[in-house]
């Protein structure tokens, strides 16, 4: 009988077995050789002195890897055969094969950390498991995480962002070439989003709670820790605002109750003095004789060792008003007597270098940004971050649907009048965008959809498919009348919508249905007043503009309705609003106006608007039938000193005057060949002054002859407090109101 066995990776062996001997192994086997086995050299993996006795073999018998072969020599051609092994003999290893098990190379999926997050995804977790390899793809609920949101951190370990998901428990599956593993609802999708996940245990810190598919009013209540938060805004069924209570230093659950609907998230809301949780900015309470600083790198999150840090402008002065950090990025600048508010800058080699004037706050987390100079990449500085392996879209396919007598094919576009010479009917299909500052896509050919079907349709409507960003989101259209010769020139006349779409990396989404019997009749009269003083060198332009917020499904951008002027006494109306009722029942207008210096326009038409320039938003607007007043602009900075095209002072201190409101805080930034330097300050400051770096060692300064931009930005944000402040804060979607200019200069 000839049977044909495996031994890992070498070449399978034909094993003869005589009628009546046992079928079971050897009763003893030498050990498998490895870098912990006693007696075994590295070097070969092979026992240098161990002898074996075979005590249970039978002499003749074939029923293990150490039989003689067959007498009639059957045996695969290019085996090696064993000799007869005699159990009076005692063997050597060398007499002995090395035979390795075959390893098991599946993916294999344990858990996952944390194993919630919000619809929205974009959460960092931890997939634990083992075979894990940098190739590995991981789904969650069948969805796909981008390819460059998944880091393979060691075979057991996959950080990855998950893509935006349904609430409710879903699988989450790794696959590694072709093989998959999967654990079953081993994620659960939390139905609302907290913004920021932390805050001052002090209290009074202002989040954002988005939803999906919730349905908030203005009887919700909302808790942290059975802590009522107050101050409640409801936005609209999927979105409100409220302050946090005081509570000590820990994560705590988030609770929000409307009528029936209970919604719980664990963890969902962290009260620390530490900085480092939001990934930078002040914290932990007024200075009492020390400051804690952590140093990191903003392009891969790494510690930055040896990072100079000290206080007020001399980077020279002697400890303990300076010191480095340790390898863990750590450092503490300190001595009794050490209040605030002070000024401090940290800066390290091959690194941009970071300010930060007048504060009282005892801890301090800064990124510092990698400088792409030849002799720090010749020796391996800064570390390089994880190239990225790509992002996949989603590609949505449906149908426009007009009402009319047809029931099973395309009805005319009757709400949409007809066109006259040089004009046609057009419909241009969206993706809602992620908020206001993004520019929704200009539709392609799929997404431009004329009153015209190919012969053999089958379908009830006119067909478009377009390509979107995978979130949870909404697919709108706009029809009316475009000018042949200049699309730009277009009317909006009707609407549709279809709610609840989920993409997904590389899904491809079909039969959406978007109705089109929204009527855009509707319109929002925009007053402004109290401008800022004007400078010497603008603004000259203000522009206004609508969005539409569906809370967790995104923004509806319309630039077709955005309305331009050169002063207070035009008329700043949006035009062609829809109604907020049936799928735009839950929706909010959010307005924001901006007084620039134009600057050219865009594809679209809309125009740019380019500092010096200050802008205001306004939110949760209810009807679009309401009028909107807007006058709290804050002042727009003008630089005294440098002057545009000139030198920085000898005392390298940039001075600006602050005509108008006060912003709540400065971000300037300083950028110049390979140079960055940011610096953050109160909105009451006027001065930022740049320490001379020239004489320390290995640290870059300000070169002489070379250029310089420079971008000063004062903003304004509710329930805000420097000595608070996170860099999330740096986000313009979470200002009211803020001013901006720019500077060219020279040293």
């Amino acid at each position: 009988m000839l049977l044909r066995q495996g031994t890992g990776t070498s070449a399978p062996r034909l094993i003869h077995r005589r009628p009546g001997c046992a079928s079971s192994p050897p009763a003893i086997a030498p050990p498998r050789a490895g870098p912990d086995t006693p007696g075994v050299d590295p070097s070969n993996r092979r026992p240098r002195s161990l002898a074996l006795s075979v005590v249970a073999l039978v002499a003749g018998c074939a029923d293990d890897p150490f039989s003689a072969p067959p007498p009639d020599g059957t045996a695969d051609a290019g085996v090696d055969v064993p000799r007869i092994i005699r159990a009076d003999v005692p063997v050597t290893p060398r007499d002995v094969p090395a035979v390795d098990a075959p390893r098991n190379t599946n993916p294999v999926v344990v858990g996952v950390v944390p194993d919630h997050g919000p619809f929205t995804g974009g959460n960092r977790v931890v997939v634990r498991g083992s075979n894990f390899t940098p190739e590995s793809v991981v789904s969650f609920g069948g969805a796909l995480v981008q390819p460059r949101d998944t880091t393979a951190n060691d075979p057991g370990r996959l950080t990855v962002l998950p893509p935006a998901g349904r609430a409710g428990l879903v699988d989450v599956t790794v696959e590694v070439d072709g093989r998959t593993a999967t654990l079953p609802q081993g994620y659960r999708y939390d139905a609302i989003q907290v913004e920021p996940s932390d805050g001052s245990p002090a209290g009074n810190t202002l989040i954002t709670v988005r939803g999906l598919g919730t349905h908030f009013t203005d009887a919700t209540a909302v808790t942290l820790d059975n802590l009522p938060c107050t101050g409640l805004r409801v936005g609209g069924p999927e979105l409100l605002t409220c302050l946090t209570p005081a509570h000590p230093e820990a994560r705590v659950d988030v609770t929000v109750v409307t009528g029936e609907e209970r919604i719980s998230v664990a963890d969902a809301f962290t009260f620390t003095d530490s900085a480092e949780s939001a990934r930078g900015g002040l914290g932990g309470g007024p200075i009492l004789g020390n400051i804690n600083v952590t140093v990191l790198a903003g392009n891969t999150g790494d510690p930055i060792p040896n990072a100079l840090v000290f206080l007020g402008d001399d980077p020279q002065v002697a400890p303990p008003r300076s010191t480095r950090t340790s390898d863990r990025g750590r450092a503490s600048v300190g001595f009794p007597e050490l209040r605030g508010p002070t000024t401090l800058t940290v800066s390290a080699r091959c690194f941009s270098s970071q300010t930060v004037q007048v504060f009282d706050a005892r801890n301090v987390s800064v990124y510092l940004y990698a400088q792409m100079i030849p002799a720090c990449a010749a020796e391996g500085m800064p570390p390089e971050s994880t190239p990225s392996r790509g992002t996949f879209g989603t590609q949505v396919s449906g149908e426009l649907v007009w009402d009319g007598p047809n029931e099973f094919a395309p009805n005319p576009w009757r709400n949409v009048p007809e066109p006259r010479a040089g004009e046609r009917r057009v419909a241009r299909v969206f993706a809602t965008t992620a908020d206001i500052l993004s520019t929704p896509n200009q539709p392609a050919a799929g997404g431009q959809v004329v009153e015209v079907v190919n012969p053999g349709y089958g379908g009830r409507g006119y067909p478009f498919s377009i390509a979107t960003r995978p979130a949870s989101l909404a697919i709108y259209a706009i029809a009316g009348i475009e000018n042949n010769r200049d699309p730009s020139r277009f009317t909006p006349y009707i609407m549709g919508v279809a709610r609840g779409v989920l993409g997904s990396p590389r899904a491809m989404i079909t039969n959406v249905v978007v109705p089109m019997n929204i009527p855009l009749d509707h319109q929002t009269d925009v007053r402004l007043a109290n401008l800022p003083p004007v400078t010497r060198d603008g603004p000259n332009r203000l522009r206004v503009e609508g969005f539409i917020d569906l809370g967790g499904e995104g923004v509806i951008a319309r630039p077709d309705v955005t309305s331009y002027g050169r002063d207070v006494s035009d008329n700043f109306n949006l035009v062609a609003l829809p109604p907020f009722s049936g799928p735009l029942a839950d929706a909010r207008l959010i307005v924001r106006a901006t007084y620039g210096v134009t600057s050219g326009r865009q594809a679209d038409g809309s125009e740019y608007i380019s500092p010096p320039s200050s802008a205001v938003v306004i939110g949760s607007i209810t009807t679009p039938d309401d009028t909107v007043r807007i006058d709290d602009w804050v002042g727009i900075p003008e630089f005294e000193a440098p002057g545009e095209g000139g030198r920085l002072p000898t005392d390298r201190t940039v001075r600006f005057a602050q005509r108008g409101n006060d912003p709540d805080m400065f971000s300037l930034s300083l950028s110049g060949d390979v140079l960055y330097w940011q610096t953050w300050a109160p909105g009451a400051a006027r001065t930022f002054r740049f320490p001379d770096l020239s004489g320390v060692m290995g640290l870059r300064d300000l070169p002489t002859g070379a250029a310089y931009y420079m971008y000063l930005t004062g903003f304004r944000l509710a329930g805000f407090a420097f000595n608070e402040f996170r860099y999330n804060n740096l986000s313009q979607l979470y200002w009211s109101a803020y001013a901006a200019r720019n500077l060219t200069f020279t040293r």
